[in-house]
């Protein structure tokens, strides 16, 4: 590794929680920094691939608010992306059987087909990236970060 230091090795906190939660903060700005180098080549942002993934292994055509919930953003932000992505072929937008107010967005084939070169390199990125760590270290680190999400999520639901 290079002498670059860690954020955690650089910012030390009297209160360990902080520092922790500090942490997970670092860790996801420094994924973001990686994403955005890795999809610049394929898509042009880590949003469209989020999108593609949702809808690839979707059981049914997903409306642009249960793409919303699932990638914790507002619904009107996934519309002009959602609009980008529809005139570049990837997907196709069309009235929602049950409501004619929502679209269902699917995967085109040409859609599809970028992913299927993106997906194979990404998942080597994530092998990559988890290596340092054994299955139970992951499955630990998954449960702490379920049980982090759980409580901000029971906390930005109190009036």
């Amino acid at each position: 590794m290079s002498e670059k230091k860690l954020y955690n090795e650089i910012l030390k906190f009297e209160d360990r929680k902080h520092e922790a939660l500090m942490g997970v903060w670092w860790s996801g700005l420094l994924l973001k920094k990686h994403a955005r180098k890795f999809f610049q080549e394929y898509l042009s942002s880590e949003v469209q691939f989020n999108i593609m993934i949702l809808l690839k292994y979707a059981e049914h055509p997903l409306s642009q608010r249960e793409l919303s919930e699932r990638l914790l953003v507002d619904k009107s932000n996934l519309t002009g992306v959602c609009g980008r992505m529809e005139a570049a072929g990837l997907l196709t937008r069309s009235a929602s059987p049950g409501d004619q107010r929502a679209y269902a967005l699917e995967l085109t084939p040409a859609g599809r087909d970028i992913l299927e070169h993106v997906e194979g390199p990404y998942r080597e990125r994530i092998r990559s990236f988890m290596q340092g760590f054994d299955d139970q270290e992951i499955a630990r680190f998954t449960e702490y970060l379920t049980r982090l999400q759980r409580e901000l999520i029971r906390q930005e639901e109190r009036p």
